[in-house]
């Protein structure tokens, strides 16, 4: 959503036409589930997606002011269409504190994005659903392989505690989706599933196949573009989960041109369970 904000101290202030324009892509695909990032408040939510016809789900982070900053946060979370079964499970929390979770050297402040985690039943099969918007500045393959950016330290953290969870839930799971913000190029599949599950073969990179070509309009004073052909967005499933179809949704240049609305492109998926499939 990037800095989804009512507050005037927000880095990013949108008008009430970029709230329309925001509702209006959003609405035009409706998805059942919505896994969203860069959200401060429920109220700004709102002027996204119809109340009526979503709850919400916020990461616990927002209620923990040991994990949040006074002015201006990104929380994670999912919206849910009501009349799906959802089970607000515990948070992936430890990411916000990595270095203390996994014994290592502290290289930023705490206070980094929890993981969201919830469970939805859908034809009486239990899906549990980790919504990640991991740590920023570790974008390519070289720059993990190196380890010099303090940030990919900090992600190499987050991803150990990511692959902690992940054996434990393919053990009590049987249908896993991870998603989100990983603010990493994947260009090796297997590479880099294997830095977030001991049992690879059991996981898909189902959001691998999507072309990337994100143009945005960047938040600088005089109007600039950047077109992103490589995806940071990624979707991660347990094998019994399959893609009916997948996307990135471009904004048009009338889009980009009028409205202020985000520096990615939203994925969009259409996915089906084989349940007899095993893990």
């Amino acid at each position: 959503m990037q800095w989804l904000s009512l507050n005037s101290t927000s880095p990013i202030v949108r008008s009430e036409a970029d709230y329309q324009a925001l509702q209006q892509i959003f609405t035009s695909h409706s998805p059942d589930i919505l896994a969203f990032q860069e959200v401060d408040s429920i109220a700004a939510l709102y002027r996204v997606i119809n109340r009526q016809h979503y709850n919400v789900y916020f990461s616990s982070r927002m209620n923990n002011h040991q994990d949040s900053f006074k002015k201006n946060n990104q929380y994670t979370g999912f919206a849910v269409k009501k009349g799906i079964i959802v089970d607000n499970l515990d948070d992936l929390s430890q990411l916000s504190s990595p270095a203390i979770a996994t014994g290592g050297k502290a290289y930023f402040n705490n206070k980094l994005r929890y993981g969201s985690v919830i469970k939805i039943t859908i034809d009486n099969q239990p899906i549990t659903l980790l919504n990640l918007h991991l740590k920023s500045g570790c974008f390519s393959k070289k720059q993990f392989a190196q380890q010099q950016r303090r940030s990919c330290k900090t992600l190499a953290q987050q991803l150990a505690l990511i692959k902690q969870w992940i054996n434990i839930q393919q053990e009590v799971s049987p249908t896993l989706i991870i998603v989100g913000d990983f603010n990493h190029r994947i260009t090796s599949n297997n590479k880099f599933i294997n830095q977030i599950t001991d049992n690879p073969i059991r996981l898909n990179h189902i959001s691998a196949s999507i072309k990337a070509n994100c143009t945005v309009r960047l938040t600088t004073k005089i109007s600039q573009y950047r077109t992103y052909t490589s995806l940071i967005d990624h979707l991660f499933t347990t094998t019994n989960v399959k893609a009916l179809s997948q996307r990135q949704i471009q904004y048009n240049k009338q889009q980009l041109s009028q409205f202020t609305l985000s520096d990615h492109c939203p994925l969009f998926f259409r996915l089906t369970t084989d349940y007899k499939r095993k893990k």
